[in-house]
């Protein structure tokens, strides 16, 4: 099978002893190392992007990336017929567990310092399209739009499933947090942050959760950056945090501590403390659930959606409480 790829791994300089699939890509022994090859739909754009991305995290310091690897060309993909591959820098590990309160304020730490290494990049004009500074109202608004027509298309149905009756059953409550969580943020400083970090550019991954942290003989690697842009670090932040907190059920010690430590690497003003308060309160998992289950038609999908709704659901008291406990602190 990876007899095809040959010439195309010539053209990467790097010989396969062997490999296997993995992760959605092919899991290369080379004579360069470990490596990761795909093919991948993405702007060509983004893809120089994401390499000029990683290597100034390299530069600064941190390491511990896949970084893409350069044809003979100097070209960080190639293209055939209109399909594009990629060949990244690999290594074994396991995903991050996110249950092990160690793990998690490491995976953290890890974060604040990716921020400082990824503070000034020089994009000098180039890829606004992966600048996403001040698009966040904007996004959450189409959000409260969605909400608003998938209630109605349920509302349409002669026949409701177990889905709807629960989606239903929990819109007023989850719509109200929605508006509520807007309204802060369009009544905050957001735009003065988004001003200053206009000026910053701080490299934000866009996807950094336990999938994208590999953890190897004690040490972190932080993987996949298809998701980096251009925006407020905090959101990474808040990101990570509501992974850690919905998988920990909401544990208040757990999340003010990772905030904590991350405040004491990369630190954060006041202003960005209470956009990740409101980013928190915002009910993006229920939005993120509806949405994936009006949109996607898959057999199995109501009966894994309703699953994740009612376990949604059942961690609305303690999610209020921990949103309570981070207001004070931030008071």
């Amino acid at each position: 099978m990876l007899e095809e790829y040959n010439n195309i791994f010539e053209l990467f300089n790097v010989k396969v002893k062997n490999g296997y699939k993995g992760r959605g890509a092919y899991i290369l022994d080379t004579s360069k190392g470990l490596k990761l090859f795909k093919e991948i739909r993405m702007h060509r754009e983004k893809i120089k992007f994401m390499y000029e991305i990683e290597e100034y995290l390299f530069s600064k310091g941190f390491s511990n990336i896949d970084r893409i690897n350069l044809t003979k060309d100097n070209n960080p993909y190639y293209e055939d017929e209109n399909i594009i591959y990629i060949m990244k820098n690999w290594v074994n590990g396991r995903e991050i567990f996110f249950n092990d309160e160690e793990e998690i304020y490491s995976s953290v730490k890890n974060l604040a310092i990716l921020h400082k290494c990824g503070t000034d990049f020089p994009r000098n004009n180039k890829y606004n399209n992966y600048v996403k500074l001040g698009t966040l109202v904007n996004k959450l608004d189409k959000h409260n739009t969605e909400l608003i027509r998938i209630r109605n298309k349920i509302r349409k149905v002669g026949k409701w499933s177990e889905f709807d009756i629960c989606f239903l059953s929990s819109f007023k409550y989850y719509y109200q947090k929605a508006i509520e969580a807007l309204s802060l943020i369009e009544e905050s400083n957001y735009t003065t942050l988004v001003e200053k970090y206009n000026k910053k550019n701080v490299i934000i991954h866009g996807q950094y959760i336990h999938h994208n942290i590999l953890v190897n003989n004690r040490k972190l690697y932080t993987m996949n950056f298809e998701y980096c842009n251009i925006d407020l670090p905090v959101i990474d932040l808040y990101r990570l945090l509501r992974k850690v907190l919905e998988k920990n059920d909401w544990n208040t010690k757990i999340g003010i501590n990772a905030i904590d430590i991350y405040n004491s690497i990369y630190p954060l003003s006041k202003d960005e403390l209470n956009i990740l308060l409101y980013l928190i309160m915002y009910p993006e998992k229920f939005w993120k659930i509806s949405n994936y289950y009006f949109n996607l038609n898959r057999a199995w999908k109501p009966k894994q959606s309703l699953v994740k709704l009612n376990k949604l659901v059942s961690q609305k008291g303690k999610k209020e409480n921990f949103i309570q406990e981070l207001s004070k602190s931030l008071k």
